[in-house]
């Protein structure tokens, strides 16, 4: 395993998407690759080569999981709908959820078999229950993952070939767009165990959730592990705490504990040493002049934002609003301007800025009025 100092949190994400240095502590993880992720304030907090190419192994079916609900929404389909199990799906090997050919089994239990212990066969099974054929599923895959700008690229559903590509960095924005979507899924990824019973069976097949950290670790509620001889052992886990969630990535660790302990140490770093700001705290003002209204102002929200940093810099960040010439109407919601928010005078992340009050167009007076002084301030150039 490659020995490395790397400097915390090498990036931070910005609406653009783009990376830029931040913090200066040193924190490193015994494993390749790491990553500790914000779901909240989408800052990395950690990066250790997370932009390299790797392996995902079973990582691969939380796009599964993700392609899988948007199915079940967009077609309105029962969860305990029954499907059937083809011989392909029964013939896969490696984890299985012990699915037999013929089997009648509800989408749920399919989703279960996934979440919970890492089904090969329950993947196939699912993917040929909503898209025909596996072939196409993957090809959804590929096409979320190019919907969303993300830098991964899947040939199956299960993980099982190494041909399957992801980026720490990518696959931790993933995860932030699956549990938005869709945050249900943590009732599947979080359960300690899943039980089923294939028609040869007497008795039900129990088999506990490969994510260790679900028994041991506070606030631990998802979300995937991985491994193959090629990859090492993978784990994206996630873990809430007080409100605030963070996700850890570990790829290529040396053993299923590595992996675990890597991913724990790099939850306790971020909980431990950043506190989360709410972006509403540092307005410089929360009203904002518009034209044409029957109100001159309007007030502002950054609808929730929150931005992280190192416990006790709080006192070193600052923001500016960036406001463009409003006229009413307005509506509560609109965009209306962006939020730079700076930390000790380096941009550490933008917002945008939405109307948190409606303001309605004006009489023909207040038009006319605010049309003039407008123009003038077009020509001249007013701040």
């Amino acid at each position: 395993m490659k020995s490395r100092l790397v400097s915390l949190v090498i990036a931070v994400f910005l609406i653009a998407g783009s990376l830029s240095p931040v913090f200066a502590q040193n924190f490193a993880v015994e494993a390749e690759i790491g990553l500790l992720y914000d779901f909240d304030s989408d800052q990395v907090l950690f990066a250790q080569e997370a932009d390299t190419p790797w392996i995902p192994a079973s990582l691969v079916k939380v796009m599964t999981m993700f392609v899988a609900f948007d199915r079940i929404a967009a077609e309105n389909i029962d969860l305990n709908s029954e499907v059937s199990v083809s011989e392909r799906a029964w013939q896969m090997g490696g984890s299985q959820m012990f699915l037999e050919v013929g089997d009648k089994v509800t989408i749920d239990d399919l989703l279960r078999g996934i979440a919970v212990v890492s089904g090969n066969d329950a993947c196939v099974a699912i993917a040929e229950a909503l898209a025909g054929t596996e072939e196409l599923y993957v090809q959804w895959m590929n096409n979320k993952a190019e919907q969303l700008g993300l830098n991964l690229h899947f040939v199956d559903v299960h993980g099982l070939s190494d041909t399957n590509q992801i980026t720490a960095i990518d696959f931790a924005k993933l995860v932030k767009h699956y549990l938005s979507a869709y945050p249900q899924a943590l009732q599947y990824h979080s359960q300690i165990s899943f039980a089923y019973q294939p028609r040869s069976s007497k008795n039900p097949i129990v088999q506990a959730n490969r994510n260790g950290l679900l028994r041991v670790y506070d606030g631990a509620d998802g979300l995937k592990t991985g491994h193959l001889s090629q990859a090492g052992y993978n784990l994206v886990a996630t873990a809430q705490r007080d409100g605030r969630r963070l996700i850890a990535v570990i790829l290529g660790a040396a053993s299923e504990a590595k992996r675990e302990q890597e991913a724990a140490k790099a939850l306790d770093y971020g909980f431990r040493s950043f506190e989360s700001v709410s972006a509403d705290q540092l307005l410089p003002q929360e009203q904002v002049r518009v034209y044409k209204g029957r109100s001159d102002y309007v007030d502002v929200t950054t609808d929730g934002a929150r931005v992280s940093v190192l416990r006790g810099n709080r006192d070193s960040l600052s923001a500016e609003m960036s406001i463009n010439d409003l006229q009413a109407p307005i509506a509560v919601g609109e965009e209306v301007g962006t939020l730079t928010i700076y930390l000790d005078g380096e941009v550490l992340k933008e917002t945008a800025l939405l109307a948190a009050s409606q303001v309605e167009r004006g009489n023909w007076f207040t038009v006319l009025i605010d049309s003039i002084v407008l123009l003038f301030r077009k020509i001249f150039k007013f701040g």
